[in-house]
């Protein structure tokens, strides 16, 4: 039997297991500005093999079952409805991500190998990584082998670093990196940064050229590499999947299929054009939704300050730092994932943070909320502004629920969001934007 019910008629059927963060608000749209080949099918698939999955709404509304197939932007599952087994389709673009029952946490472990970065977003927990000129081979802790060119790699960093040494490995945000680096560690958690060519790459060694001769420098003394790559400013929409090993595959095609001679096998294609192979049993999570929104988290913030006030001693850098808006993660589960779809932005007390609208997007969506524990709660105004218009306001004292806010916004103008306080001393004013986005 085929249920053929739409996510927010689930409701009544009693087939939703919980209302996530979005309530039963079910707004949804249609994305057409990424076209995935999602072709698999398991109709035929060994009910032993069955992978439990829960399916999340882009509103937060959950559907527990059976993944079946993922085929023509449709995610398909079996679940019950009213006691009886029911076959049920969910499109994408109104799907945030499936979660596989068990692994979801898993995916965020922290391994003690290499971490090689890609040029399209991905990160791979390397158990192996060797390669010479043009010729490079990787084997990811998620048992997916992959070959590739140094054309798609962008930095990989040797084994656990500290703080001071992992961010010294990835280069800096935005900015183009015009020659390979070979980063030699120095006493006192300091980074020497060669410049030279990347040659080859074995399990104890790297092959370098620094000023016209080949240097083969010990891997024990190096905290990573970074290759020349020019700057990617255009946004790709991609399909996130993470595999327990914690590594994190950008991709633009996604499929899952059966095989009489391997089993069931997720399969997908980077957006650098690597083919990648996995297990069903080492994949965690897949995330539809950076495919579908960019959520505020993952774009640059121009300004963000909290407002000055002569009644607090608040310094300059208490304003802009300490007391300014700033992207929280929640948890799931009992743990905490560091990505932009986790991330609420928070006003400490009242302030304004100011970004430019995503090119391809047109409508910004959040909803705000204040802390339920909150002792004091004096009245607050908040405002989105597009350049100089104001494109949504609310005020109150008390929120009965939560301010739910969809307005339209123009790619490349500037968008402003405010939190405006009545009292002297900004007491009471805290309020939290649920995983703000920006959507076509």
């Amino acid at each position: 039997m085929r249920c053929p019910l739409r996510w927010n008629e689930c409701v009544s059927f009693g087939v939703v297991l919980m209302i996530a963060l979005w309530g039963t608000e079910c707004n949804f749209w249609r994305f057409s500005g990424c076209s995935h080949s999602l072709a698999a099918d398991l109709s035929q698939a060994n009910p032993s093999s069955s992978l439990g999955v829960k399916v999340r709404s882009l509103s937060g509304t959950t559907v527990e079952g059976e993944l079946q197939s993922i085929q023509n932007s449709i995610v398909t599952i079996r679940t019950r409805v009213d006691n009886k087994s029911v076959v049920m389709d969910f499109p994408i673009a109104e799907t945030a991500a499936v979660e596989l029952k068990g692994r979801a946490a898993a995916g965020d472990a922290v391994y003690s190998g290499d971490i090689l970065k890609l040029s399209d977003g991905t990160s791979i927990q390397c158990r192996s990584i060797r390669g010479k000129d043009n010729s490079w081979s990787v084997e990811s802790e998620s048992n997916v082998s992959i070959n590739m060119t140094p054309s798609a790699m962008t930095s990989l960093q040797f084994r656990n670093l500290n703080k001071a040494l992992h961010d010294a490995v990835s280069p800096t945000s935005g900015a183009p990196v015009l020659t390979d680096e070979m980063l030699i560690i120095r006493p006192g958690d300091q980074i020497d940064r060669i410049p030279g060519v990347i040659l080859g790459l074995d399990e104890s060694s790297v092959s370098f050229s620094f000023d016209g001769q080949t240097i083969p420098a010990p891997r024990s003394k190096l905290a990573g590499l970074v290759w020349a790559q020019p700057e990617e400013s255009t946004f790709k929409p991609t399909i996130r999947i993470r595999t327990i090993d914690g590594s994190k595959w950008e991709a633009t095609e996604l499929s899952f299929k059966e095989s009489i001679e391997k089993g069931s096998l997720f399969q997908w294609k980077l957006r650098s054009g690597i083919d990648c192979v996995c297990d069903p049993t080492q994949v965690a999570e897949i995330d539809f939704s950076n495919a579908i929104v960019r959520w505020f988290a993952s774009i640059p913030v121009i300004e963000s300050k909290a407002f000055d006030n002569p009644f607090l001693s608040v310094s300059v850098h208490g304003r802009s730092v300490l007391m300014a808006p700033h992207f929280e993660s929640r948890s799931k589960g009992r743990t905490v994932v560091d990505e932009p779809s986790t991330k609420n932005l928070v006003f400490p007390i009242d302030g304004e943070i100011v970004a430019r609208v995503p090119d391809g997007t047109t409508r910004f969506r959040t909803r705000i909320v204040r802390p339920d524990d909150a002792k004091i709660q004096d009245k607050i105004r908040c405002e989105i502004w597009s350049n100089e218009e104001l494109l949504w306001a609310s005020a109150d004292t008390k929120m009965d629920a939560p301010w739910v806010v969809d307005v339209a916004v123009t790619p490349e103008k500037r968008i402003r969001m405010v939190v405006r306080s009545e009292s002297k001393f900004s007491a009471g004013s805290m309020v939290t934007w649920l995983q703000p986005r920006f959507s076509p």
